[in-house]
């Protein structure tokens, strides 16, 4: 019984934590300023959010063991 809620719990902490590293990926390169952003450079800002987002579920699969 221990083992079930200690894995639904995982599972929930996960998608907590997946979530609010999202954001704050999110809330920094999405960075609001008063100036237009060039469409090349949002293109750029949205990958770099994308890598980061990689790297991060990279770094959790390498730590599970």
């Amino acid at each position: 019984m221990d083992r079930i809620v200690s894995m639904i719990l995982n599972r929930i902490l996960r998608r907590a934590v997946t979530r609010g590293v999202d954001a704050g990926i999110n809330a920094a390169m999405g960075a609001r300023s008063e100036q237009p952003v060039d469409p090349g450079q949002r293109q750029a800002m949205q990958r770099n959010a994308q890598r980061a987002r990689q790297m991060t579920r990279m770094a959790r699969r390498l730590t599970r063991f």
